[in-house]
């Protein structure tokens, strides 16, 4: 089933539009992160190659009761490692997630929005029996905004820090959205609650 962009970006707006649900007088749950990932955009001729990327992030929940203490959005900005394998080395995001809390543990998903032209395709088009074509140009490139679905089931709580494991995102990759997929694998993160 394909979805339209244009509906991506009606759901990314609700979860990331600005609400203040929180009673005054009380403190609303915010914090920032570092982590380190890996991505790759992936396409149907051509993968790019794959960047190595360091983040620092802003969160906020929007409220201290009810469903808002569950729902937080943020953005952040990614670094790519090394800058020399890329268009342009940063990486900016905005974030909508749900998080909930048993025990110490604290899983988290939602949808992310970004802007990247951090990986640059390799020059290479891959033809079926294993036979590749270099290219000269890169005309074939998706543009620089992405959708994806954003899944961090190993994150832990303790006191005023989460320490996170793995957490995979994947989306689609554009304009156009029909040629290229984004998979991102973060690999470690700690985030400090303020």
């Amino acid at each position: 089933m394909h979805v339209h962009p244009s509906r991506w970006l009606v759901v990314g707006a609700c979860l990331l539009a600005p609400a203040a649900m929180a009673e005054p007088g009380e403190p609303v749950a915010h914090g920032v992160s570092i982590g380190v990932s890996s991505f790759q955009q992936l396409g149907l001729w051509r993968n790019a190659e794959a960047a190595m990327t360091l983040d620092a992030a802003y969160h906020r929940a929007l409220g201290t009761q009810g469903p808002g203490r569950h729902l937080f959005v943020g953005g952040g900005l990614r670094y790519a490692l090394p800058s020399s394998q890329t268009t342009f080395p940063l990486e900016l995001y905005a974030r909508g997630e749900l998080r909930t809390r048993v025990g110490f543990w604290e899983p988290a998903g939602g949808l992310e929005v970004g802007f990247s032209r951090v990986s640059l395709p390799r020059r290479a088009v891959r033809l079926p029996m294993g036979v590749e074509l270099y290219e000269q140009n890169d005309a074939l490139v998706s543009g620089p905004l992405y959708f994806a679905i954003h899944a961090a089931p190993l994150r832990f709580h303790f006191g005023r820090f989460i320490i996170g494991g793995p957490e995979v995102q994947w989306g689609p990759a554009g304009p156009p959205f029909r040629t290229a997929q984004r998979l991102h694998l973060g690999l470690a993160r700690l985030e400090v609650q303020l």
